[in-house]
């Protein structure tokens, strides 16, 4: 509608003196017009400070959709003015210097919004990011000297002081959040210790960030996190990660005296950022810390950094308040679900009889390797053990560790290409009841605190990749009546399973008619 409200405008009225309809005299400035009027729009819905998301409360993420949506739309409406210039006086505008910068801004729009094409821009995303910089300052320059010779530069200018006031006010804020100028300790800087929990195979990294005194967030929302020193253009570099602790939870799982939440330096709080590591950032990161870094006591790595943390950002769902909330999640979507959980399990500790929390939390976790419990499994052990026992307001939880034992079966869920030959083991390890998967055996994990989590009731470590499809169908069968929360956090393939689990036609019409709950489903996609 965008795009037809937009040629709407520039072709209407566009017949001449003489009869000749669309005429490209009347049409072809009067689309340069439009174009330009719509860059500020198209620049405010790619800010991260924006006044749309301070008055609708939807995140900057959501808007960066419209903001690509926009930018190729314009693409379309720019060429669309090229052509009508060209075919009105090809031979004269070809000579001004005024029409080759257009030729250019709309060139480097159009290289833009190519690469801004999701399997282009997720291959290598920092690649993206500084490519996307140039060509935006490209664009936005090369449009204003286009236009100002003619008075049209009030067109552009508006779109030049938004992308330039973006870039100011998280200057400003990045600086005013992380610096300690008052007190015992003076930094401009945050300081992170980064940790491997092993030197052979790093799948995670954990960081751990002196919480700055006046950064306050909600469970489930998300920071850019930029690291000074791990590699020459790290400090550069901000890479949005969910904050994987609440205000109130423990924050760290190693038991020493300099980490029992608090910063061995500022004696505050500390923000924990679970980093699945790929390609690029966490691939560098990872491999600067192995080079330099020393023995944390329990067979890890870690090193210390300057980090300057700026959010927090995106709009997380609201999961108290129903009666039944599941969460689904694959690999690092643990990192968005975690903090959520421990929400949930904080509430209950505090509720009482007569203003319950909710009465069933259900956490199902994918995973290839079960030393990957590790990461949660102080924090959750301390919530669980924190729970009401003789309260008949705490909640039956249920969480359910599933390890894949074999690579293909967790590729579903943590977001890498599955190879066609692994379909029917895959099929075969969703197949069935995923209550009658096979346990293993805890014994086995010698490590004490993945023991003391694994010990406690409702904790199950299941082998097998999960049947997400009846899990949903088990729940909301099990449930009666009121509401239920369905929160999933993976790939893709994921939350679609999850979405077709939810809509099965007629089904969930005549649940409701019985009394069965009503659902609300929340994805966090990965993407970038």
């Amino acid at each position: 509608m965008y795009i037809a409200a937009l040629f709407t405008w520039t072709f209407i009225n566009s017949t001449n003196t003489k009869g000749l309809r669309y005429d490209p005299k009347y049409w072809a400035n009067r689309c340069g017009h439009i174009a330009g009027s719509q860059l500020p729009l198209m620049t405010a819905l790619g800010m991260k400070n924006n006044l749309i998301s301070a008055l609708t409360g939807v995140s900057f993420d959501w808007l960066q959709i419209l903001h690509r949506t926009c930018a190729r739309v314009l693409c379309v409406v720019i060429w669309v003015h090229a052509f009508g210039r060209v075919y009105i006086s090809v031979t004269i505008d070809l000579e001004e210097h005024w029409f080759r910068l257009g030729i250019v801004a709309a060139s480097s729009l159009t290289l833009l919004s190519l690469l801004s094409i999701r399997p282009l821009r997720s291959r290598n995303h920092e690649v993206f990011l500084y490519l996307h910089a140039i060509f935006a300052i490209i664009t936005l320059s090369g449009a204003y000297i286009h236009v100002s010779d003619f008075g049209y530069g009030s067109y552009i200018w508006p779109s030049l002081f938004l992308w330039g006031l973006d870039r100011f006010l998280r200057l400003l804020r990045i600086s005013l959040v992380n610096s300690q100028l008052f007190g015992s300790t003076t930094r401009i800087a945050s300081e992170a210790t980064v940790t491997l929990p092993s030197s052979d195979a790093p799948g995670f990294i954990r960081v751990l960030v002196d919480r700055p005194r006046y950064f306050f967030w909600r469970p489930g929302q998300t920071a850019y996190l930029t690291i000074a020193g791990a590699y020459p253009t790290s400090i550069s570099e901000a890479h949005p990660f969910t904050i994987a602790n609440t205000p109130g939870t423990l924050q760290c799982e190693v038991p020493t005296e300099s980490e029992q939440g608090q910063s061995s330096s500022g004696g505050r709080p500390q923000l924990m950022f679970i980093l699945r590591v790929r390609q690029g950032f966490t691939r560098r990161l990872a491999d600067s810390v192995l080079a330099t870094g020393t023995s944390d006591g329990r067979g890890g790595i870690r090193r210390s950094f300057n980090a300057f943390v700026d959010g927090p950002y995106s709009s997380p769902p609201v999961v108290r308040g129903f009666e039944t909330v599941v969460f689904i999640c694959g690999g690092s979507g643990i990192t968005f679900v975690l903090p959520l959980f421990s929400d949930l399990l904080q509430a209950a500790s505090a509720a009482t009889n007569s203003n319950p929390c909710c009465q069933r939390i259900v956490l199902i976790w994918a995973i290839r390797d079960q030393d990957q419990i590790n990461w949660i499994s102080l924090i959750l052990s301390n919530l669980l053990s924190a729970l009401p026992s003789a309260n008949n307001s705490a909640p039956v939880i249920d969480i359910r560790f599933h390890v894949t034992s074999a690579a293909e079966d967790t590729q579903s869920f943590e977001g890498e290409k599955r190879p066609a030959s692994s379909a029917s083991t895959a099929e075969a390890g969703a197949g069935g009841d995923s209550h009658q998967s096979s346990i293993m055996n805890p014994e086995k994990i010698h490590d004490a605190e993945r023991d003391r989590l694994l010990g406690l009731p409702g904790v199950q470590l299941i082998q097998g990749r999960p049947n997400v499809g009846e899990i949903v169908d088990t729940e909301i069968t099990d449930a009666r009546g009121g509401s239920m929360s369905v929160n999933v956090c993976g790939t893709p393939e994921l939350g679609q399973s999850v979405r077709l689990a939810l809509r099965s036609g007629f089904g969930r019409f005549t649940d409701v008619l019985r009394g069965g709950p009503s659902v609300q489903l929340h994805v966090e996609a990965f993407d970038v």
